[in-house]
């Protein structure tokens, strides 16, 4: 029988991926833009190779932590001079003394068994997070065009997410505000690309709503419909 520890800190080797991936990675504008205040603790739960700490260090923000599980992706920030640590999965805890301004759990959840996910997602906020903080989660979305590719494209991933589904298990994991961020994905664009993504946007929405009729299927309502690969939360 395979060790699961063979598993766990081989993610990166075999899905093909190392640090070269990132050297030119840039912080999402939709994180950056919840980050007003350059002395924010911020954490990056699954930080990998350090993408997103580095990005944060090249935009000025030096109160910047993670945690992972991989072995050679901590060792390899670790050696970048990143306070990064490792996280124990069978007795989580907060490796650090400090709450974090803004929690950044990007591609991560959707890797953790379904039956784990809210009570994950409730000991961030009850061991991370600090009081009025923000956490800024994005997981890949089965609802976009790419439908179920993401779910066995990585061999790891357990579930995807519908707008509806991640509202869901914040709400459970005791978050009390949840905004979708994004939704069209014309953050940062100008004004041209803007209205030309939304007007195709219409009409994809449109032909989705076509077919549902047709063949009698529908979506949840009260759940936004969000088409791009991954959503965009931000949960208090």
């Amino acid at each position: 029988m395979i060790d699961e520890t063979i598993q766990k800190n081989n993610y990166f080797e075999f899905r093909n991926i190392s640090e070269k991936n990132y050297e030119n990675a840039k912080l999402p504008l939709w994180i950056q833009n919840e980050m007003d205040k350059k002395d924010f603790n911020i954490l990056d739960y699954g930080c990998g190779f350090g993408q997103n700490l580095i990005a944060l260090k090249n935009l000025g923000y030096t109160n910047i932590f993670g945690v992972d599980i991989e072995s050679s992706a901590i060792e390899f920030c670790i050696g970048g001079g990143y306070n990064v640590k490792e996280l124990n999965l069978s007795n989580l805890s907060n490796p650090f003394s400090i709450r974090f301004d803004i929690i950044i759990l990007s591609h991560v959840i959707e890797h953790i068994p379904k039956n784990e996910i809210i009570n994950t997602l409730a000991f961030i906020k009850n061991e991370f997070l600090a009081k009025n903080g923000k956490l800024l989660i994005a997981v890949p979305n089965a609802q976009s065009n790419t439908d179920c590719y993401w779910a066995y494209e990585d061999w790891t991933h357990t579930t995807l997410f519908t707008s509806g589904s991640i509202y869901y298990v914040l709400k459970a994991a005791g978050f009390e505000k949840v905004e979708f961020l994004d939704i069209d994905c014309t953050l940062g664009s100008s004004k041209i690309k803007t209205l030309i993504r939304k007007f195709f946007l219409k009409l994809y929405k449109l032909n989705k709503n076509f077919w549902n009729k047709i063949t009698c299927s529908a979506y949840h309502q009260p759940s936004p419909q969000i088409f791009s690969y991954e959503i965009k939360v931000k949960a208090q």
